[in-house]
């Protein structure tokens, strides 16, 4: 994993992860459309070179970090762009830099006397004063007058106020389809539990719905709606112990609406249903999807359209 692609994901877990944890440790869909847009950035710039989306994985790793909590944006993409100091993009609400006054447009010429002018480029070719200010800001005790020279519509200005800081959590992140079956397994190979009824001396395995199913082969995610006859469970479950032997499954597929030309494709509307027999076996889990048949992906009638299968096993521990 590259530098600057490190630095890239950190960045986005210093603005979004520590404002936006929920209590049950599952991202809000707002940091996880910004790490959407951080990926999609990534790749577009070269970043993965020529390696299949499908095919990307890798797993991020970072210790417990303290760092200044200053909310400011600033244009760093090089070295000319900073070349009499570093222009503000954004200032974030309620931020240190906001209390002192800090706008967009703005341009950052020194930091407690340090001269942020003219430093030219690092390593990346991005420019230095970024890097300047960051170590600065994280030196500083919380407290501690942070104090800017300014430069706004022509004017000089100097601005002041209190440093702040906030401690970053340990990062563990796993981005790729087996690195998230890898996740949701475990380390022992034991999937996260729900609540099911108690086993019989058969033993027991999973069925999951949770979606890490390969589009490249025209498999697509489903909605698990029955076990047997009786409701699956609550909306967002994705996997599901049950005992040993055979099972008859409801699924409705969630094939997306660019993959199929007919119908309304929002979620939970529209919907075809199916059933599926499974005989599971204990200690293993099935993963679920829905296949697409691109021949005839526009006929709706009977769900002719798709079928659902079992993509994937993987060894399970089920107790």
């Amino acid at each position: 994993m590259s530098n600057r692609f490190r630095t890239a994901l950190l960045l986005f877990f210093a603005v979004a992860g520590v404002a936006s944890a929920q209590a049950d440790g599952a991202p809000p869909e707002p940091m996880r459309e910004e790490l959407r847009r951080v990926l999609l950035r990534l790749i577009e710039s070269g970043e993965f070179g020529k390696t299949a989306p499908q095919d990307i994985a890798f797993t991020l790793d970072a210790p417990e970090q303290r760092t200044g909590n200053l909310g400011l944006v600033v244009d760093s993409a090089n070295a000319a762009h900073a070349a009499d100091g570093l222009r503000v993009i954004a200032v974030s609400p309620g931020s240190t830099a906001q209390k002192m006054g800090l706008r967009a447009g703005d341009v950052l010429v020194a930091v407690n006397g340090e001269n942020l002018a003219g430093l030219g480029p690092d390593n990346a070719g991005h420019a230095l004063a970024a890097q300047r200010l960051r170590e600065r800001v994280d030196a500083m005790a919380d407290g501690a007058t942070l104090t800017f020279s300014t430069r706004r519509e022509g004017a000089s200005l100097q601005l002041a106020g209190a440093s702040s800081s906030v401690t970053l959590p340990p990062i563990h992140l796993r981005v790729g389809r087996d690195e998230l079956l890898a996740a949701l397994n475990g380390s022992s190979g034991r999937p996260r539990k729900d609540p099911a009824p108690a086993t019989t001396g058969g033993g027991c395995g999973y069925v999951s719905v949770f979606d890490v199913a390969p589009r490249s082969q025209n498999i697509h995610g489903v909605h698990l709606l029955s076990i047997d006859g009786h409701a699956a469970g609550p909306s967002g479950r994705t996997n599901f112990r049950i005992e040993a032997g055979h099972h008859e499954l409801e699924i409705a597929e969630e094939i997306e609406r660019p993959y199929i030309s007919f119908g309304s494709r929002q979620r939970s509307v529209g919907r075809s249903v199916k059933t599926l027999g499974v005989d599971v076996t204990a200690n293993i889990t099935y993963y679920l999807g829905a296949q697409l048949h691109p021949d005839q992906r526009n006929e709706s009638k009977d769900g002719a359209y798709w079928d659902p299968i079992i993509w994937k096993q993987a060894d399970t521990d089920c107790r």
